[in-house]
């Protein structure tokens, strides 16, 4: 078996960004990312199973750290001492910050991955957060918060948690700026929790929640 070219999956993986950023996950041609990396369809199958490896490829990196910040951040919200030197907004300032950083990897996750996997990212999110929220809800009772793990009230979680990671990254999608994303996750925020202290009959979020 020939020994592999070197730089040809390097080539291979800019030519699927920009041709997946161009024209989505399902239209983009292996054919043509082949040709603008100077190479040839074989090539390509050589080194990726299929076009959705390939896909994979270019977003899997930067969405692994993303991810690990991510979960991370599900058991350090319910810490009470941590909670005591941060915002609820600075978490997902700190989301927008890194997908800002790494614009075209999320614009394809966000509004190019129709086909793969990938196109489930903020349902995942929120089905994420969701658990979390399930898992330390009887925290609230020693907070004195009549707000039970009933059905009503796991409803009303997943549907509130849905519509904030539906809406978190649009600033970016839109294409503004990252202080006016820094702006807008912070009032959606507030938006939010306050939201959520109305229904629970509190004047103060507690320190943890």
């Amino acid at each position: 078996m020939p020994a592999r070219i070197k730089g040809v999956s390097a080539k291979l993986t800019e030519a699927a960004r920009e041709e997946f950023l161009d024209k989505g996950f399902e239209s983009a041609s292996i054919r043509d990312i082949a040709a603008k990396a100077e190479t040839s369809p074989r090539a390509v199958y050589t080194r990726f199973k299929n076009k959705e490896e390939l896909f994979a490829a270019v977003v899997q990196p930067v969405l692994d750290e993303f991810y690990k910040q991510f979960m991370a951040d599900k058991e350090d919200y319910w810490d009470e001492e941590s909670a005591k030197n941060r915002r609820p907004e600075d978490y997902y300032i700190r989301y927008l910050e890194y997908a800002y950083a790494h614009r075209n990897e999320f614009m394809l996750v966000l509004e190019r991955s129709a086909g793969t996997r990938y196109e489930s990212f903020v349902k995942d999110l929120a089905e994420a957060d969701i658990r979390s929220v399930v898992c330390h809800l009887e925290m609230l009772h020693t907070h004195d918060i009549d707000f039970g793990a009933d059905e009503t009230n796991i409803l009303f979680v997943e549907s509130i948690t849905y519509s904030f990671y539906s809406d978190l990254f649009k600033p970016l999608t839109r294409g503004l700026s990252l202080d006016t994303a820094k702006q807008y996750a912070t009032t959606l925020t507030n938006f939010y929790n306050f939201g959520l202290m109305g229904i629970m009959g509190m004047t103060s979020p507690p320190d943890s929640v």
